[in-house]
C-alpha cells in the first residue's frame, strides 16, 4: 500500500483526502455536492486509486470553493507519486470525443477549447486550472465533439483517471536538461 493524505482547512472549506495509489478503485466521497461526488468517483474508478474524500464547505454561497479546494488538495497529493512525464489519452464516450494531455514538467500551464462557458463548464475549467497550478504541470484539454454536457464532464473525469492509471504503472522522466 502507498497511502498519502492531506488536509486543507481555510475559512471557505475543510477538506481531507486520503489516496492509496496502489488501490483498486474503492472510494468514499462526501462533499454534499452529489453531482460532483458522482463525477469525482469516475476519476477514482478509472485511476484505480482508493480514495477517501470529505469536504465541508460554504455551500450556502456556491460550490465553487469546494471544488477548487479539492483540486488544490488533489494536485498537492498526487505530486507525491512519480509518473511518466508525458501522458496523453483520447476517449470517445457516447457523443463526447476528448483529448487530455499532461506534461509533468514542473511548469504551470492550462489550456482548454471550451466555448460555451455555462456554470458547469466554468467549474470544470476552474478544477483543472487549479489542479495544474498545484500539480505543477501543463494540462491540455481538447474537446472535439459533444452534445450532452453530462457526458462531456463525465468523459473528462474518466479520461483524467485513465491518464493516471496508465502513467503510474511505469515511470519515465524524460528531459534533455537532465532535471525538471
Amino acid at each position: 500500500m502507498e497511502i498519502f493524505q492531506l488536509r486543507r482547512k481555510t475559512l471557505e472549506s475543510d477538506i481531507e483526502l486520503k489516496l492509496n495509489f496502489l488501490g483498486v478503485g474503492i472510494f468514499k466521497i462526501k462533499t454534499l455536492i452529489f453531482y460532483f461526488d458522482h463525477i469525482f468517483s469516475q476519476f477514482i474508478n478509472y485511476s484505480l486509486f482508493d480514495c477517501y474524500l470529505r469536504c465541508y464547505s460554504d455551500l450556502k454561497i456556491d460550490n465553487h470553493h469546494c471544488i477548487e479546494d479539492i483540486s488544490i488538495v488533489l494536485g498537492k497529493t498526487l505530486k507525491k507519486i512519480k509518473i511518466n512525464r508525458y501522458n496523453s489519452y483520447f476517449i470517445c464516450m457516447d457523443d463526447s470525443f476528448i483529448l487530455m494531455s499532461i506534461d509533468v514538467c514542473n511548469r504551470i500551464y492550462y489550456y482548454d477549447n471550451f466555448i460555451n462557458l455555462d456554470l458547469d463548464i466554468q467549474i470544470l475549467r476552474e478544477f483543472f486550472s487549479s489542479f495544474s497550478k498545484n500539480y505543477n504541470c501543463c494540462l491540455y484539454l481538447y474537446c472535439f465533439n459533444y452534445f450532452n454536457k453530462h457526458h462531456l464532464i463525465e468523459s473528462v473525469f474518466k479520461l483524467f483517471g485513465l491518464i493516471f492509471n496508465n502513467a503510474k504503472n511505469k515511470f519515465v522522466s524524460l528531459s534533455t536538461k537532465g532535471i525538471l
